[in-house]
């Protein structure tokens, strides 16, 4: 009996070892993701958490105190501004409604999308940032400051985005839009961070003397332009091109807000 049950111990601390190592893995990642964003993760993470466990156990006194006031919300389809966490307590379920309320309580914290204006839960429903409360930022007012319906927000933005910045072509297959706010994929090799962009043809043949080669002369490197698009925010992707324009180098060169190429 002992010699059947030692190999199934092996066994169990092996599996209890490669679980722990994946959720560890995971950890990383999302500390890794707040720590780029906002220089450290303990505090975002404590919010994050406890936000999520309020909303599971429909504590509304405690999501009314993780919210940022006054907080623009929509209650039975009216846009609403809440001003304390009284009133959000008093109107709670019109406001956390079943759509909002699943984002929350079905989101993966590893799967959590993270960038310089916030942590989003959902598509959207949901986001957490933080406010510096003085000038070393190292005192962070972190709350829930947007809380939406995400009902016509998930369809790509409508025609009309204008986006400026880097048109960036490293590689065969791979082609993106690098702005102020995000590195755009319009294409990728194999499609391998989902479908092209619709439209590619309507970006326009660039000027060789306005086209930097990063390639030794096989053609692949970066010029500055305006993209008229859509987008998909949550995977910063552009799903459409309408239309576009060159522009010179120095114009993005000169942009302060671009990182560069």
């Amino acid at each position: 009996m002992f010699t059947r049950t030692v190999p199934l111990l092996v066994a169990a601390a092996m599996l209890f070892t490669l679980s722990a190592g994946l959720s560890f893995a995971q950890d990383k990642a999302l500390n890794d993701a707040l720590d780029n964003a906002f220089g450290s993760h303990d505090n975002y993470l404590a919010v994050i958490n406890s936000f999520q466990a309020a909303v599971k156990a429909h504590d509304t006194a405690a999501v009314a105190a993780a919210v940022r006031y006054p907080i623009g919300v929509e209650i039975n389809g009216k846009a609403s501004t809440i001003k304390s966490a009284s009133q959000f307590v008093k109107n709670y379920d019109a406001i956390m409604t079943r759509e909002i309320t699943d984002a929350v309580v079905k989101q993966k914290l590893d799967d959590l999308f993270v960038n310089w204006k916030g942590i989003m839960f959902g598509d959207g429903e949901i986001w957490i940032n933080g406010i510096c409360n003085d000038n070393t930022c190292k005192n962070v007012d972190i709350k829930v400051a947007t809380i939406q319906s995400t009902a016509n927000l998930a369809a790509p933005a409508p025609s009309g985005e204008v986006r400026c910045g880097w048109i960036e072509n490293p590689t065969p297959g791979d082609l993106f839009l690098i702005d102020k706010d995000a590195t755009w994929t319009i294409t990728s090799q194999g499609q391998a961070e989902g479908p092209d962009a619709a439209g590619v043809d309507n970006i326009p043949d660039g000027d060789p003397k306005q086209f930097v080669d990063t390639s030794r002369g096989t053609g692949h490197g970066y010029s500055c332009g305006c993209l008229t698009v859509e987008t998909n925010a949550k995977d910063q992707r552009i799903t459409k091109v309408v239309s576009g324009k060159n522009l010179p180098l120095a114009k993005c060169r000169a942009d302060k807000a671009l990182p560069k190429p």
